[in-house]
């Protein structure tokens, strides 16, 4: 017994409508995280530097005062020197051997999610780390 198609030869059940929607989702995901991705990168590179120097120096008011130097060096070095500088860091240290040492640093940075729109975000970081 044979079938009758209702289909026209010419056509073959592709939606080209969907596939350029699903092409520009993605052109528009590609762009968001092409601006807002470094963004999001170096502030987790400066929390990662931050953790390093809470338990680098010793445990006295020099160590809090080298681990602040380190700070200014660590946001030179990422590039958040444009957003951040010392002064919106904090070094506090107690317990002595083993107890714990704690850099926090609070900065705004302004990114561009997509083309004319602006967006801020509030980084508030806070690491602590045991010295020894």
């Amino acid at each position: 017994m044979k079938t009758m198609s209702l289909a026209k030869p010419s056509e073959r059940g592709e939606g080209q409508i969907g596939s350029l929607l699903m092409l520009g989702g993605l052109i528009l995901l590609a762009i968001t995280a092409f601006n807002a991705g470094p963004v999001f990168w170096s502030n987790y590179q400066f929390e990662d530097e931050l953790t390093a120097i809470a338990g680098r120096f010793p445990p006295n008011p020099d160590g809090d005062k080298r681990a602040l130097v380190a700070v200014g060096k660590a946001i030179r070095d990422v590039g958040l020197n444009p957003y951040l500088d010392e002064s919106a860091c904090s070094v506090t240290s107690g317990g002595g051997i083993g107890g714990l040492r704690t850099v926090s640093c609070t900065y705004t940075r302004e990114y561009q999610l997509l083309p004319g729109m602006k967006r801020s975000k509030t980084f508030e970081l806070s690491v602590s780390r045991p010295m020894f």
